[in-house]
Parts: C-alpha cells; structure tokens; sequence
C-alpha cells in the first residue's frame, strides 16, 4: 500500500497576449495529511512566485528556458520517500473563454540536487536531472530512493525545481508556441508535488 503524506500546491499561471505574454505561478501551499506529521514533509524555502516573460517573437519559436523560475524545496523524511508532481487537470484553459486551451506539456521541470544526499543513483534517483519532464495531469515521477537510503532532513534532501516553458526539450511538447497558434488569453493550472513513504 502506498500512501500519501505531504502535498505541495503550486498554482502556475499562464498569461498569452499577442507576443508579449507571462507566465506565472502564485503562490505554493502546503498540506499535511494526516496534520500535522512529524515524519515526512517538504520545506517551501522560495521560489513560489514563479513569471516567464515572452517579449519577442524567438521566445515564441525557442521557448524560455529557465532563467530565475525557479523553487527551492528541502525534504524531510524518516524513511525513504519519492517525489512527483502533476497538474489537477487534463490541459490549460483559458479564464478569459474556456475554449481556449493549451497543452500541459509546454510546461516542464528539471530538478537540481543541491543536497548531501547524493543523486547519481547512491542515494536519489532523479528522474529530471538531465532533460526536463513534461507536466501532465497524472503523476510524474521525479525523484526517487536509488541504491543507498535517501531519508534524512535538513540540508540532505536540498533541491532546486527549475521551470522552463515552450523549450521542446526531453518529453515537452514537440511544437513550438507559435506553431500551437495558442489564443491569448489567462491560462491557469494548479500543479502539485506529492511526497511519500518508497
């Protein structure tokens, strides 16, 4: 049996006007289950304010790789755990007129080890280390425990989530924005990252 015991909310927020649209995420939320547990949880230490600025038209055909979207979380755990992540629902859609959509895999998420706890397969297996995972709408799994342990608290389970939009790398849409013909308009989407017991 699995179980679930710490969420994170992040809700992203998708603006498209024309060529000059932004992306952004608001605020990250957190929810113990069951609350409060001493045994598991994820630190939001920043990051949870998250824009991308298209300004030009080679933002729209190359994307934005992350240039400071970035979340820095830390993992506490008493066993070993694993990471994912996904959206809460199956594509974005406009606030301004419903109709209008946008594929969830134009999002993606490379994550970057900044703890003690090892990520090469020792400790983590990180899933997201070289190529960004695509955002979908069931769970992703982003890390997770490799040959060694990877509990612990504090500074060994640091991580950077680096967010990059539109870029066509690793599993993300394989079109660019431009090509996807993409209507402006407010396109907003929660995203959740789930820590649990291995």
């Amino acid at each position: 049996m699995k179980l679930r015991l710490e969420k994170k909310l992040l809700n992203l927020v998708v603006f498209l006007y024309m060529l000059y649209p932004c992306i952004a995420t608001n605020t990250l939320k957190a929810q113990d289950i069951p609350p409060p547990n001493p045994y598991i949880n994820i630190n939001i230490i920043s990051g949870n304010s998250i824009q991308f600025i298209f300004s030009n038209i080679s933002q729209y055909i190359n994307g934005i790789l992350n240039g400071g979207q970035t979340t820095f979380i830390r993992v506490g755990c008493i066993a070993d755990w694993k990471l994912t992540f996904h959206a809460d629902q199956v594509m974005f859609y406009g606030q301004n007129d419903p109709a209008h959509t946008m594929e969830l895999n134009n999002v993606g998420l490379i994550v970057v080890s900044t703890g003690t706890n090892l990520d090469d397969g020792t400790n983590i297996i990180n899933n997201a280390k070289f190529l960004p995972l695509a955002l979908e709408s069931t769970p992703v799994l982003l890390l997770t425990k490799g040959t060694d342990t990877n509990k612990g608290y504090g500074l060994r389970n640091a991580f950077t989530l680096n967010w990059e939009m539109g870029t066509r790398r690793g599993n993300m849409n394989s079109q660019t924005m431009l090509e996807q013909g993409l209507y402006p308009d407010t396109y907003t989407v929660n995203i959740i990252l789930t820590l649990s017991f291995y």
